[in-house]
């Protein structure tokens, strides 16, 4: 599918970047036209030449965050997009995680994005830009052994509202997507188990799961020009997950 380049001349950093849906939002910026710095523990296996630069580094490290920033500035101008899609944690029933664990989702989903996104406010010109939050459905119901994830997507959701207003007045807007099921290297052990798989299946009305790719559409639109009014708002892209009621299982 041919993309817009609506991203020309645009400088895009996405935390998280190296597998899964971050690396399908930085192939989808890249074809949109942007330059993209790719931030994460991992080495990203996507190559753009001049228009394209790693930083190897753990979200909550300070180093990394002015190391990611630098990148930009020698890319173009700065960083015109920002997008959060690091993970960090272990699940683990409510009672049963331990302090450091917990404490170790909510400082990558949370905290961190918290570092980059005044970051990212401090150094936008008057032209303002725009950051995307990769939240979750986790934000509005729970699943046993996911406590520190919902909090910290939660957290996440109401961090993207807290940005829309404080600096929308300086042109930057932030909104959030809540990707449906999407599978990824991390949630094998799920769709490779045909019982699990079937069950999520049966929860999607479109009866499928999703793909990274559409997940980077979505945040490629909220990235653009296209999404210019929009402020402050959560992208359900789920396949209607969170739209249903669990009795619609019984028809």
């Amino acid at each position: 599918m041919t993309r817009p380049r609506d991203l020309t001349g645009r400088t895009a950093l996405v935390t998280g970047a190296a597998s899964g849906i971050g690396a399908a939002v930085v192939t989808e910026l890249l074809a949109r036209g942007a330059g993209v710095v790719a931030v994460d523990l991992a080495e990203p296996d996507t190559s753009a030449g001049d228009a394209f630069a790693v930083v190897r580094g753990d979200v909550t490290d300070p180093a990394t965050l002015d190391a990611a920033f630098a990148a930009a500035h020698r890319l173009g101008a700065g960083a015109d997009i920002l997008v959060q899609s690091a993970f960090g944690g272990t699940p683990a029933p409510l009672d049963e995680q331990a302090e450091p664990a917990w404490d170790r989702m909510l400082h990558v989903v949370l905290t961190a994005a918290r570092r980059f996104d005044t970051a990212f406010a401090r150094q936008t010109g008057a032209a303002g830009g725009a950051i995307v939050h990769i939240a979750s459905p986790h934000a509005f119901g729970a699943v046993p052994g996911f406590s520190a994830y919902a909090a910290a997507k939660a957290g996440l959701l109401a961090l993207t509202r807290a940005v829309a207003v404080e600096y929308g007045p300086r042109g930057v807007r932030c909104n959030a997507v809540a990707p449906g099921f999407v599978p990824v290297a991390r949630n094998r052990h799920v769709w490779e188990n045909p019982e699990q798989s079937a069950a999520l299946l049966r929860a999607s009305p479109l009866g499928r799961f999703g793909d990274a790719d559409e997940i980077a559409r979505a945040v490629g639109f909220l990235a653009s020009p296209e999404s210019s009014f929009v402020n402050g708002a959560c992208l359900a892209v789920d396949g209607g997950m969170t739209a249903m009621l669990p009795e619609a299982l019984l028809r």
